[in-house]
C-alpha cells in the first residue's frame, strides 16, 4: 500500500510542475538572456589552428569577457573573442585567447578528454534549447580535444561520451588560437525545425595561482542551472545530420597464460584467440540514433584503480570504462543508481536507441550476456558472486520536460535467465521551483527470482520476492546558503540487479545545511564554505542502524589549493552491538606551479572489525603527485597506507601503490607504463577463522596507444600479474599480451 500511495504522489508532484510559472522562477530582470543571430560561411575553412580564413571575416564575434568564478560577475583578466559560422555539415568555432604572459600558458599532450588542468576553450551547445542537457566541446591549446554532455541544467557532468569533430590549435606571442569543426552528425537536434534556436554559452578556464572562468553571460549564483541562463544562437537553417552512418569494425587478439595453482604448479600457456567484432550507428533521425554490436570487444586498456577491500562492509564499485556503454549513458541516469553496465560482465551482442524528439527524451538497450553476476544486499552488508549461466538484460527509459526546466520520467529494467529473473520500473522527476529550489524524486518497485541453489547458498528467499525503493530530496541551492532534506527507503527484498544497490532494508532520514562566503577579485579566500548534516538509519523492524552528526569546513586559496575539513560524531549498530565513533576526514590540494598537483588524504575514525564485531581504531593515509616534466612526458605517484587496531593489537596493515608514467609522441599517440602493488599483512592469532599473514600482489600493464579518434584505436599492450605470501616470494600467475585494431567508417 505504501508503495502506490508513493507513485500516485510523485506523479502528483510532477503534474503539479504544470501549473508553475516555471519561466518567471527562472529569471529575473538583472539577468537577461541575448539571441545572436550567426551566418553561413562563404568561404571553406582549413581547420588548422590559426584563424585567417576571409570566412571568419563574417562570422558572429561574441566578447568573453565576464569572469563568474573565483569572483563574481567582474571584468575578466584576459580578453577573449569567441567566433561562430555553420554551413551545410558543421558548426564552426573558433576563440582568440589572448594572454599578456603567454609563457605562463597551461597546455601539455594528454590523452584526449584529460585537459582539465590546462588553459581550455570550449562551449556548452543546448541543441533543444531545453535548459537541461547540453553538449561539450572544449580544446587546449595544442588542440588536444575534450567533450562531454551536461544534463541536469548543467550539474552532472558526463565525460563518457565521444564525438568524433576537429580542432587545431596554435600558441603566439599574444596567446592562443582554437579552431573547431563540429558535424551536426555528432549532434543531436530538433528536425523539424527550419531556423534552429541553440542555447550557447563560450567558456574560457584561464588557470594560474586561481582557476579562472570566464564566459559572456551574467551568471546568478542562486540559480545553480547554468543552462537556464545561457544565451541564444539562431539563424542556422538547413542543419541536417546526412545519412549519419557509422561502422567500427574491431580486431581484437590475445594471448594469456596463467598459473592455475599458486604457486606449485607451474604457468601453463593458453591458445592464442583472435576475434572479429563490429559496432554500428545509424541516426536514423537528426535526434534518435540507433546502435548495435555483434561480438563486441569489451575488454579495458587500462587497469581499475586498486581499492582497499580489507574489512569492508560493502561491495566496491568500480565505475564503467566501456566505450558501447559510456555512450549516452546520461540518458539512462537516475537518482537511484538502477542501471550500472558492469553488471553485464561478458556480452556476446547488444543494441541500443538513444535520443530526444522534442521534450522526449529516450534510452533502450539490450544485450546478451554469457554471465550472471550478482549483488546479494543487506541491512549491513552485502555479498557478491557470478553464475556460469548467461542472461539476457534490457533497460527502457523515458523522460519527458515539463516546463522551462524540470523532468519527469519512467524507468524498466529486465534481467532474464535459467530459473532466475530480476523486473524493475518506476518513476522520477526533477521539480524546479524557483532559482534555487528544486524537489527531486524517484519509486521503484522490484520482483525477483533466484535459482534455487544461490538462494540457499547466500540466504535469500527461494520464492518469487518482490521489493520497493523511494528516494525524495528537498533542496536549495542559493548564493550564500543551501539545505537539503532527504529521506530514503529500500525494502528488505528490494532486487535491482542491472544497478548498483549494495544496501536494503533500511529507512535514512537525512538534514543538512551550509553557508558560503566568497572573497572578491584578488582575495586571498576566494570561496569559504562550512555546514553540517544529521542523518539517521534504521532497518524495517524499527532497530537503528547508523545515526550521525558531522561539520565541515572548505577553504580555497591561492595556487589553486584546497582545504576540506570533516568531524563529526557516529553511533552505529552492527551485529545488535553498538558502537560510538569519532572521526576526522581531511583532504588537501595545491598546485604550486602549472607542471605539479600535489593532494593528500587523512582519514582517523573509531571503527569496527566487521569479521568478529569489535571495536577498532582506523587510520588511512593517502598522498598522490602528478607531474609534468615538459610537454610530453606525465608521471603519476599515488600511495596508501592503512590499519586497523583493536585492543588486542593491530589486526592488519594495507600498503597500496600505484605507478604511471605515460609518454605522448603527439595528440595521437603514447607510451604508457602501470604499475599497482598492494602489500596485506594480518596479525592471524586475532583472527577466528584461517587468514594468511601476508598477501602481496604485483601488476603491470603497458600499452601502447594509436587514436585518431575516439573510435579509429591502435592498442598494443602487455599485463603481468605477481602474487606471492609470507614465506612465497612473488611469483609471476597471469600474462597477456593483446593488441587491439578499431576503425570508425561514417557515411
Amino acid at each position: 500500500m505504501a508503495f502506490k500511495i508513493s507513485v500516485i504522489m510523485a506523479c502528483f508532484i510532477s503534474m503539479f510542475q504544470l501549473f508553475l510559472n516555471g519561466e518567471q522562477a527562472q529569471t529575473d530582470d538583472k539577468f537577461i538572456s541575448h539571441t545572436y543571430q550567426i551566418k553561413k560561411a562563404a568561404g571553406k575553412i582549413k581547420i588548422d589552428g590559426r584563424i585567417d580564413e576571409e570566412a571568419w571575416g563574417n562570422a558572429l564575434v561574441l566578447d568573453v569577457n565576464n569572469e563568474i568564478l573565483p569572483s563574481e560577475n567582474i571584468v575578466a583578466p584576459v580578453k577573449t573573442e569567441c567566433l561562430v559560422l555553420y554551413d551545410d555539415k558543421n558548426l564552426y568555432v573558433a576563440f582568440k585567447a589572448y594572454d599578456h604572459q603567454p609563457k605562463q600558458i597551461r597546455a601539455y599532450m594528454s590523452d584526449r578528454d584529460n585537459i582539465y588542468l590546462d588553459d581550455m576553450v570550449g562551449i556548452f551547445v543546448d541543441t533543444f534549447n531545453d535548459r537541461n542537457r547540453a553538449f561539450v566541446f572544449f580544446c587546449n591549446p595544442l588542440g588536444i580535444q575534450m567533450d562531454e554532455i551536461l544534463s541536469d541544467g548543467g550539474a552532472y557532468e558526463d565525460d563518457s561520451w565521444d564525438a568524433i569533430w576537429l580542432s587545431a590549435a596554435h600558441i603566439d606571442d599574444k596567446g592562443y588560437e582554437v579552431e573547431m569543426a563540429i558535424p551536426f552528425q555528432a549532434l543531436q537536434f530538433p528536425g523539424n525545425t527550419v531556423n534552429q534556436t541553440w542555447g550557447f554559452v563560450p567558456v574560457r578556464l584561464y588557470p594560474r595561482s586561481q582557476r579562472h572562468q570566464i564566459t559572456n553571460i551574467i551568471h546568478n549564483r542562486d540559480n545553480p542551472c547554468l543552462l537556464c541562463q545561457s544565451h541564444k544562437l539562431t539563424g542556422i537553417e538547413g542543419a541536417s545530420p546526412g545519412r549519419n552512418i557509422e561502422l567500427d569494425p574491431t580486431l581484437t587478439a590475445f594471448r594469456t597464460d596463467e598459473r592455475k595453482v599458486f604457486p606449485d604448479e607451474p604457468m601453463k600457456k593458453k591458445e592464442a584467440k583472435l576475434d572479429a567484432g563490429i559496432s554500428a550507428s545509424w541516426g536514423f533521425t537528426s535526434n534518435l540514433t540507433l546502435s548495435a554490436t555483434v561480438n563486441p570487444d569489451f575488454s579495458q586498456v587500462e587497469a581499475d584503480i586498486a581499492q582497499q577491500d580489507i574489512n569492508t562492509q560493502f561491495v566496491l564499485y568500480y565505475p564503467e570504462k566501456r566505450p558501447f556503454f559510456m555512450e549516452g549513458k546520461d540518458f539512462f541516469s537516475t537518482f537511484i543508481n538502477a542501471v550500472y553496465t558492469r553488471t553485464l560482465m561478458d556480452p556476446s551482442w547488444g543494441v541500443k536507441i538513444s535520443g530526444k524528439e522534442g521534450k522526449n527524451a529516450l534510452g533502450f538497450f539490450l544485450s546478451r550476456d554469457q554471465i550472471t553476476s550478482l549483488i546479494f544486499p543487506g541491512a549491513e552488508g552485502s555479498k557478491y558472486t557470478t553464475l556460469n549461466q548467461g542472461a539476457t538484460a534490457g533497460v527502457f527509459r523515458y523522460r519527458r520536460d515539463i516546463g522551462p526546466s524540470s523532468t519527469v520520467g519512467i524507468l524498466f529494467t529486465d534481467r532474464e535467465g535459467k530459473d532466475y529473473y530480476n523486473r524493475l520500473a518506476g518513476v522520477d522527476g526533477l521539480v524546479r521551483i524557483g532559482r534555487s529550489d528544486s524537489i527531486r524524486f524517484q519509486v521503484l518497485g522490484s520482483s525477483t527470482l533466484y535459482p534455487a541453489t544461490s538462494a540457499r547458498k547466500f540466504l535469500q528467499k527461494e520464492q518469487r520476492m518482490s521489493g520497493y525503493a523511494m528516494n525524495f530530496s528537498l533542496r536549495r541551492d542559493a548564493r550564500t546558503y543551501g539545505w537539503n532534506l532527504s529521506y530514503e527507503n529500500f525494502s528488505p527484498d528490494f532486487r535491482a540487479d542491472l544497478g548498483f544497490i549494495p544496501r536494503v532494508n533500511y529507512w535514512k532520514g537525512f538534514v543538512s545545511g551550509n553557508y558560503s562566503y566568497w572573497g572578491g577579485a584578488n582575495s586571498f579566500f576566494p570561496h569559504i564554505g562550512f555546514g553540517g548534516d544529521l542523518f539517521q538509519v534504521k532497518d524495517h523492524r524499527g532497530h537503528l542502524l547508523e545515526r550521525e552528526v558531522e561539520m565541515w569546513v572548505d577553504f580555497e586559496m591561492p595556487l589553486q589549493s584546497i582545504i576540506s575539513l570533516y568531524a563529526g560524531k557516529q553511533k552505529k549498530i552492527y551485529n545488535y552491538v553498538p558502537f560510538n565513533q569519532d572521526f576526522l576526514h581531511l583532504y588537501c590540494r595545491v598546485r604550486p606551479s602549472g607542471n605539479i598537483n600535489l593532494a593528500c588524504y587523512l582519514d582517523i575514525k573509531d571503527d569496527i572489525d566487521y569479521a568478529h564485531t569489535r571495536w577498532g581504531k582506523y587510520f588511512c593515509i593517502e598522498p598522490q603527485v602528478n607531474y609534468n616534466i615538459g610537454k610530453h612526458l606525465q608521471a603519476s605517484l599515488s600511495y596508501s597506507y592503512s590499519y586497523l587496531d583493536v585492543e588486542q593489537g593491530r589486526l592488519f596493515r594495507t600498503h597500496l601503490a600505484q605507478g604511471k608514467l605515460l609518454y605522448h609522441f603527439s595528440r595521437w599517440a603514447f607510451l604508457r607504463g602501470i604499475i599497482q602493488y598492494t602489500d596485506v599483512s594480518r596479525d592471524i592469532t586475532l583472527y577466528r577463522s584461517p587468514e594468511n599473514p601476508e598477501n602481496r600482489r604485483l601488476f603491470m600493464q603497458f600499452l601502447f596507444s594509436y587514436k585518431l579518434n575516439p573510435r579509429t584505436v591502435l592498442f598494443l599492450g602487455y599485463s603481468d600479474i605477481y602474487d606471492g605470501l609470507l614465506d612465497v616470494p612473488l611469483k609471476q600467475t597471469n600474462r597477456t599480451l593483446f593488441l587491439k585494431i578499431g576503425y570508425a567508417l561514417s557515411m
